[in-house]
């Protein structure tokens, strides 16, 4: 492989791995928001509060933890690339 194609390929691999973290965060954060689709129904039929707000903790926690999972993520890939150019 020449120089000019080992400096292009960090990049693209930044790229492919950014869609893949992005896909993966967007399924999880996805399930948080039909969970919050599936409280509001409930609330809607007259579930005890209790049973809501567990579920309302659940969704946020796991939407918050999603997101700080994904940016660290990011910034570790963002390291490793910038390491390797």
């Amino acid at each position: 492989m020449s120089e000019e194609a080992e400096a292009i390929w960090p990049p693209k691999r930044f790229f492919y791995e950014a869609i893949s973290g992005i896909a993966i965060f967007s399924t999880i954060a996805g399930a948080a928001v039909l969970l919050s689709v599936a409280i509001n129904f409930l609330k809607q039929n007259e579930v005890d509060i209790i049973i809501v707000n567990g579920l309302k903790i659940a969704e946020y926690a796991i939407f918050f933890v999603d997101l700080i999972l994904f940016f660290r993520f990011l910034y570790t890939t963002t390291l490793k690339t910038w390491r390797e150019l």
